[in-house]
């Protein structure tokens, strides 16, 4: 019988089959260890959830147990960049390969860890295409950021300003979330918002307080379009039917698997084998590529322990992944990442294409 290795999955929940990366990740390690002949590998692959409730008390004592076991050679995660930037130098303390789908923080690729990787966006790409999509594509003049004070929402706002700015909008209001609004008081915002008179609200922050604000803004007769990230989520909260003017945007700091012809394979065994994830498949392509990644340093490896994984997968210069050709710069970012513009209508989500594509339409 092989050895047993086990490889650590950062997420919110112990509801594990609700978390589209985890689903897709444990299809990869599944393939893997049914065709561990095949592939050459010497060891059996296990993958351990590492709950961390969005929460930093739960998170660090949860990463920790998990980087102290013996058989842990990688870590898949987190799925949000707040618990990313709490654990991460955990993780890098540890020697932990650690790979993240949907961490998109640049403070994440800043610290200069060598053992950090991830197949989403860096927000300094993100934020910046938000930005000229928000300029170029949909030729917003007034624009608003709105923001929470996440070590997600500050930076991708701040980017997203600093880009208008360049492209000749300054925004006309950038606010940032305080003690009020993180107790869900949004009314400063509400009214700092209406006074601006925006033609653009460009939102940095997380769904849940964005669907109020939104129903809010739209409730006091703001005609302005909406604009928000992969945050977003579901994606069509930005919706208020009845009385939106214009159709809400998005973006996804990845590919569309339901489009995107690298995928397909993935996406018909996704469908096959969790099909309630075809609804909002977001960032399963990616988490399938991260398992891949360390399936393929596992295979490599001289010795499979922790070193020997992280020095197969610092070796690795290109890979053919579901999300198309994955190649990392010295950080660990993605070269060349996808920022797809989406358009919200009737609880859909609508793929309008690669944002560098479409301003340069525009050119």
């Amino acid at each position: 019988m092989k050895r047993e290795v086990a490889v650590g999955f950062q997420l919110p929940t112990d509801n594990v089959y609700a978390v589209g990366g985890w689903c897709a990740a444990e299809m990869a390690f599944d393939n893997a260890n049914s065709a561990a002949a095949d592939l050459e590998l010497p060891v059996a692959i296990k993958m351990v959830p590492i709950v961390d409730g969005r929460n930093a008390e739960t998170a660090l004592p949860a990463a920790r147990a998990f980087a102290a076991r013996d058989d842990a050679i990688a870590v898949l995660g987190p799925t949000n960049s707040a618990m990313a930037v709490i654990t991460q130098e955990v993780y890098h303390d540890a020697g932990l390969l650690q790979l993240s789908s949907e961490a998109s923080s640049p403070l994440l690729t800043a610290r200069g860890y060598k053992n950090f990787f991830r197949t989403v966006a860096n927000d300094e790409h993100q934020g910046r295409a938000l930005a000229q999509a928000a300029v170029k594509y949909i030729g917003a003049r007034r624009i608003a950021v709105l923001n929470e004070d996440s070590a997600w929402g500050e930076p991708i706002a701040r980017i997203f300003a600093a880009e208008a700015t360049r492209l000749g909008q300054p925004p006309v209001l950038h606010y940032g979330f305080g003690e009020k609004e993180n107790a869900l008081d949004f009314d400063a915002l509400i009214e700092a918002t209406i006074a601006a008179a925006p033609d653009l609200v460009y939102f940095a922050i997380y769904w849940n307080k964005t669907h109020i604000i939104a129903h809010r803004l739209r409730d006091r007769g703001l005609e302005a379009v909406f604009l928000g990230s992969d945050a977003l989520k579901p994606y069509e909260f930005l919706e208020v039917p009845s009385l939106d003017t214009h159709k809400p945007f998005h973006s996804l700091a990845g590919i569309d698997p339901r489009v995107a012809p690298s995928a397909k394979k993935f996406l018909l065994e996704l469908a096959d084998k969790f099909p309630v994830m075809l609804g909002a498949p977001q960032y399963a392509a990616e988490a399938y590529d991260c398992a891949n990644l360390i399936i393929e340093s596992v295979r490599r490896a001289t010795s499979v322990d922790r070193e020997g994984v992280l020095s197969a997968m610092q070796r690795i210069q290109s890979f053919d992944g579901a999300i198309g050709e994955v190649r990392f710069d010295t950080n660990g970012d993605l070269v060349d990442p996808e920022i797809g513009l989406f358009q919200s209508a009737d609880g859909q989500r609508n793929y309008l294409g690669r944002i560098s594509d479409l301003v340069s339409d525009k050119n």
